[in-house]
């Protein structure tokens, strides 16, 4: 089991790239997110768009359709670095058709090279920052999710997936969902869990994690509307978070690859909000002054 002095401290390079990403709008999004398909601007109130827009900036993402999933290449030849995979409002959503099934598992890969990939077994983006369902605002779930996005963003071509986004990602499941084979473990329908609060605990793979930075454990989610996919069969060193409440006791909750849980294959957990500019900005200058006493040296 791995613990908290196992995770390293940042390097120069990573902090340089997260600075330029987090609160900058870009030029081209780096994420594609599929809402059933849905482009409504609104997102349905669903709290991935909102909490996208305030972490990484405004054009950080663009919604996509079916059609354009369907179209081979359509997420590497537009610059996308991570799908998202979720569903519009707050309503169970579908599945992915086979075609863009096949091309969002094409996409992220698999083995040693696969892109960053991370789930949330429940309906969390009802708690993300900005979600308008009704729900309560969650700033530890919403840290989960933000966490998870950077480090699947950074390999490059990642995934994200939230509730039935997370069934899809799975080895199998039954909902009938396309089965993109990112993670192992089987899917069970997505079900309620009748209205008892989520308390999240940390998982097999130990505390201290990138994933997990920011976050307090154990939290109880205030929300009492809540959902899930009981995921069994999943690999414990996939397993980042569980639920300690009665009724979900000991299921995963997050789960995600190698990739991600390292911090972005180099083991890099992100720096506390509050302190990241400031640690960030030290770091690059200090870099530009030993540039500058190299070249008086010369």
């Amino acid at each position: 089991m791995a613990t908290g002095k196992h995770w390293a401290i940042a390097g120069a390079a990573a902090l340089a790239m997260q600075l330029g990403a987090i609160g900058v709008a870009s030029a081209t999004p780096a994420f594609a997110v599929w809402l059933d398909g849905n482009t409504d601007a609104s997102c349905g109130g669903n709290g991935i768009c909102t909490s996208l827009a305030a972490a990484f900036g405004a054009g950080s993402y663009q919604l996509v359709t079916s059609a354009q999933l369907d179209t081979a290449g359509f997420l590497s030849s537009n610059g996308f670095k991570t799908v998202i995979v979720s569903r519009y409002d707050s309503s169970f959503g579908t599945s992915l058709d086979s075609i863009a099934a096949a091309n969002v598992a094409s996409f992220v890969g698999s083995g040693a090279t696969q892109g960053g990939v991370a789930v949330f077994t429940n309906d969390a983006a009802d708690n993300f920052y900005g979600a308008t369902g009704g729900d309560p605002y969650d700033a530890n779930l919403n840290q989960l999710f933000v966490n998870a996005a950077t480090y699947a963003e950074q390999s490059g071509h990642g995934y994200i997936g939230e509730f039935n986004g997370a069934a899809m990602a799975m080895t199998s499941n039954a909902n009938g969902f396309a089965a993109l084979g990112l993670l192992q473990g089987s899917a069970g329908a997505l079900s309620s869990n009748s209205g008892e609060q989520f308390q999240y605990a940390v998982g097999p793979i130990g505390s201290g994690n990138p994933i997990d930075s920011g976050v307090t454990f154990p939290f109880t989610d205030p929300d009492t509307s809540t959902y899930l996919t009981r995921i069994t069969g999943a690999n414990s060193n996939n397993i980042v978070d569980i639920y300690s409440d009665p009724l979900a006791n000991g299921l995963p909750a997050v789960l995600a690859n190698s990739y991600v849980i390292s911090g972005g294959g180099q083991n890099n957990p992100i720096p506390e909000p509050a302190t990241f500019g400031l640690f960030g900005v030290g770091v690059l200058g200090l870099g530009l002054a030993r540039l500058l006493r190299q070249r008086q040296r010369a």
